[in-house]
């Protein structure tokens, strides 16, 4: 049960974490400036980093900047009150009841994940797809930047990714699934158990 409480533990730090910390992050990079990269960090209080020169250069290629994240209030409520459940799931009793509460805690914080990974390829979708038809650049394709990757947008090659904040809800569900999963002496002394019964 020790093993269990630790984790779980962990997890809420690491879920606690992510409030503070960048949660996805992207880099824009073209071969006509290599040594020159535009970065921007979504946070639980909007998006930040190289926000003025990538609004301009978005208005060459048609693209809406989105400044309005009304999700990002309710995701930052999620998160802690993922993080309180996590951390009483380290306290709860290593009976039957703790561990179906332990893993609905990691069930609740799987479908978090889900949903906002959901949600930001939304974003992402109308972000490539809902452009001014009179930009300059006209002969740039609709895109659609994936959750983790690179997309190439006229010469700009954008990359897509976890920051610091997304890596430790990713790191704190995995602690949650493992702490989750019955101990494998649990496991064995169960039917030694039956068996001496039946003997």
């Amino acid at each position: 049960m020790t093993r269990t409480r630790i984790l779980y533990a962990l997890a809420a730090a690491l879920t606690a974490a992510a409030l503070v910390l960048p949660l996805w992050g992207f880099t824009m990079s073209a071969p006509q400036y290599p040594d020159e990269s535009l970065h921007l960090r979504v946070t639980r209080s909007g998006i930040v980093g190289d926000v003025h020169e990538i609004q301009t250069l978005q208005q060459y290629v048609g693209v809406r900047f989105p400044t309005d994240l009304p999700e990002l209030a309710w995701s930052a409520e999620a998160i802690g009150a993922l993080a309180a459940l996590l951390l009483i799931a380290a306290l709860v009793g290593a009976g039957a009841l703790g561990r179906t509460y332990r893993i609905l805690c990691g069930a609740a914080l799987i479908a978090f994940l889900l949903a906002s990974a959901a949600i930001v390829q939304v974003r992402l979708y109308e972000v490539g797809h809902t452009r001014d038809p009179h930009a300059p650049l006209r002969h740039v394709r609709n895109f659609t930047p994936p959750l983790v990757g690179p997309v190439k947008v006229g010469n700009f090659t954008v990359w897509s990714y976890p920051h610091l904040g997304g890596t430790a809800l990713l790191l704190a569900a995995g602690l949650a699934v493992a702490g989750a999963r019955r101990p494998r002496g649990a496991r064995e002394r169960a039917p030694r158990m039956h068996r001496k019964a039946v003997a």
